[in-house]
């Protein structure tokens, strides 16, 4: 049997369904998981697309930079690579968290590959923010989908957070950490959804194999993206799609005061309503 003592003022969460009950998790610890978002076929191509992605990324940009930077294992922009990686960006099932979170208008801040290597040191293993600011915002800013490619264990390099340190403007305590941070242990195919001001960092990978995996951030679109994705985008995807907007494409400030005083809302380079 469960029962609330009664207390005047407060209102209990209304949990109706499986996203009520994520969205209340996010609310009290900063992240939830949902599981068998992507089957086997699905896994199987992407594991093939990151790895095609990742050699030529390191042909392009040679080992010793990618090392000296903290980039090795780590893939950017590859959409422009391979046109594949677009549909991931407003995959149903992450869009429907995306818009119950940031809202209908959020953009793409980032889409990166991340592949842990065995027994490698890597530059994400130490402890971080995503979105790395100085304040708790009373609203969600920016929004992690971290895609699973390969299983999450204690061998392959789990993702660590910090349970409910996305309420807290400081910096814990080595101790507390310690003392509070756990593992996310989940198959291939599942979305660990985090608001991005969570502590957290990725495991190590004592496996044989590689442990990879893709995180989405999503922002407000007021934010700025880590890369400038509607420069590079434009004029190579529909305008009118969700992609578009998704990209950042609906979000361009005007580039001087003829853009902004055109005749018409659908010249506009910054759309209505999209915050």
């Amino acid at each position: 049997m469960f029962a609330y003592q009664k207390y005047m003022g407060f209102e209990a969460a209304n949990v109706a369904d499986e996203t009520s009950a994520n969205l209340e998790q996010l609310q009290h610890n900063g992240y939830f998981v949902v599981e068998k978002v992507f089957d086997a076929e699905a896994l199987q191509i992407m594991r093939q697309k990151l790895d095609e992605v990742w050699e030529q990324q390191q042909l392009e940009y040679g080992e010793k930079l990618l090392r000296k930077i903290g980039d090795y294992g780590q893939l950017r922009c590859m959409m422009t690579y391979d046109p594949y990686f677009f549909d991931l960006i407003i995959h149903p099932k992450i869009n429907h968290y995306v818009a119950a979170t940031i809202g209908e208008t959020a953009i793409l801040h980032l889409q990166n590959g991340i592949i842990l290597f065995p027994n490698e040191f890597h530059n994400q293993a130490k402890w971080h923010k995503d979105f790395a600011k100085d304040f708790v915002s009373s609203k969600i800013l920016s929004f992690n989908a971290f895609i699973a490619v390969d299983d999450f264990t204690a061998e392959t390099g789990g993702t660590w957070l910090l349970p409910g340190s996305h309420k807290n403007a400081t910096m814990p305590s080595k101790q507390y950490v310690e003392n509070n941070k756990i593992q996310i242990h989940t198959p291939a195919g599942s979305v660990i959804f985090f608001d991005s001001t969570i502590w957290h960092r990725g495991g190590e990978n004592y496996s044989k194999n590689r442990r990879r995996a893709i995180n989405q951030i999503y922002t407000r679109p007021f934010l700025k993206q880590q890369i400038d994705y509607p420069a590079l985008y434009k004029g190579k995807i529909d305008l009118e799609s969700k992609l578009a907007q998704t990209l950042g494409l609906w979000t361009i400030p005007p580039k001087n005061l003829n853009e902004y005083r055109v005749d018409h809302p659908s010249k506009r380079t910054y759309r209505s309503e999209q915050g």
